[in-house]
């Protein structure tokens, strides 16, 4: 340095542009793999309420020897609210559509609950078998009368 001459401490201009550069390309990167890691939790959390209301079906069935109905599934299971087959049920609020029938001299039940991913989960509930899964995808509402009891169901969720 010369005489006479001090020095500044601090950014430049060029710094301080390179920073927010190197910021914006880390939450470019970021943000997209946050909004990839909510969808998943959106879907288990439509599931749990599918799989908590089955459980209630089931202890409807094995202690009251009755058909699950909404009423009975209502007084079950006080921490999900239990809807009509006509009515949708978003999960962020823990609602599940419940939908009744039978179909040759057996009865069903299906269960469903939409996720805030836009996915409807349905669940198919017969007596003397294994529970049976399906998926909307992209889907506005999310109805237990939207399903139909024969077709369509897989041993899983797809």
């Amino acid at each position: 340095m010369y005489a006479g001459q001090r020095r500044e401490s601090g950014f430049t201009v060029i710094e301080l542009m390179a920073t927010i550069g190197i910021i914006g390309v880390l939450i470019a990167i970021g943000v997209p793999a946050l909004l990839q890691a909510r969808s998943p939790a959106q879907d288990r959390q439509a599931q749990n309420l599918l799989r908590n209301s089955l459980t209630a079906a089931k202890a409807i069935e094995t202690t009251e020897y009755a058909t699950p109905t909404l009423v009975l599934l209502s007084t079950e299971e006080i921490g999900i609210s239990f809807v009509d087959a006509t009515s949708s049920a978003p999960a962020r609020s823990r609602n599940v559509s419940v939908g009744t029938g039978i179909v040759g001299s057996s009865w069903y039940l299906v269960l469903t609950s939409h996720s805030t991913s836009g996915r409807c989960f349905a669940l198919l509930e017969q007596p003397f078998q294994q529970p049976l899964f399906q998926r909307l995808d992209n889907s506005v509402t999310c109805q237990a009368d939207q399903f139909d009891a024969i077709a369509g169901w897989q041993d899983k969720w797809p």
